[in-house]
């Protein structure tokens, strides 16, 4: 605006048949300069997004490298490796149609059951997503640990373990679990044993299944992973909470769901 004015101050001061010469040659002075500002904003953002783009790709491969060598030496294979607590911390994952658990939950499960009668633990913390009646993991879980000799007074349900996360999270503030191993599939356990000690949980990790299976498997894991190093980061909170659950007394499952 300052250059046009500028421009028309000029124009009084010139002959009349100057004027269309020096007013197209302002013209042309306009679009020049306009051009090269336009160029340069987006060099500049170019510059910027590449910027970005180099950084999500360097914290895609150092935040999981991170995180699994942080908890490395907390993980074990062998049941004789594993230090005694108080409970164990059972994953949820995916059920049958005819209420049995799946293949992964079987092997989290089977290795709770050995967890339990090798003494290592006195109690079980079973998590899952029980968000509506058609799915309770929770109801599935606790059938099986008791078909194969679990006392029910020995299992707790977190009905709101709706990912790992919350799990953690929950497994803290609501049933005050400080002391426990962390069970589920090796290449599950890096993250869900980062965030419970990022949750004030002194937690090891047991698996006897530690392939990641197909690939696809290890690429979400990494994501997964920078995600919930974000969310330790921000101090996300649950989905839900709710009253707190005391373990030094009877089991909270609920029995009618069975």
């Amino acid at each position: 605006m300052a250059e046009a004015r500028n421009w028309l101050a000029f124009r009084r001061q010139i002959p009349q048949n100057q004027v269309k010469s020096n007013y197209l040659e302002y013209l042309l002075w306009v679009r020049i300069s306009t051009t090269k500002g336009a160029s340069q904003a987006m060099t500049s953002l170019k510059k910027k997004t590449l910027s970005l783009a180099v950084l999500a790709l360097a914290a895609m491969v150092a935040v999981p490298v991170y995180v699994r060598h942080s908890v490395d030496k907390f993980i074990f294979t062998e049941i004789d490796q594993v230090e005694n607590k108080a409970f164990a911390i059972v994953l949820g994952a995916a059920i049958e149609n005819n209420n049995e658990p799946g293949s992964y939950l079987k092997y989290r499960l089977n290795d709770a059951l050995a967890l339990f009668e090798a003494g290592r633990i006195e109690k079980i913390l079973l998590s899952g997503d029980n968000s509506t009646k058609s799915h309770d993991e929770i109801s599935v879980m606790n059938n099986y640990l008791i078909r194969n000799g679990i006392p029910q007074d020995k299992i707790y349900g977190d009905y709101a373990g709706f990912d790992t996360y919350s799990t953690m999270e929950r497994a803290s503030k609501i049933f005050e679990i400080d002391n426990a191993i962390v069970v589920s599939q090796g290449f599950h356990l890096p993250r869900a044993v980062y965030i419970a000690r990022q949750k004030g949980i002194n937690a090891t990790g047991y698996a006897t299944k530690t392939s990641y299976g197909k690939i696809r498997y290890f690429l979400r894991e990494n994501m997964a992973i920078l995600k919930s190093w974000i969310d330790c980061l921000i101090n996300r909170e649950a989905k839900f909470y709710g009253a707190k659950i005391d373990t030094n007394k009877s089991s909270n499952i609920i029995l009618e769901q069975l």
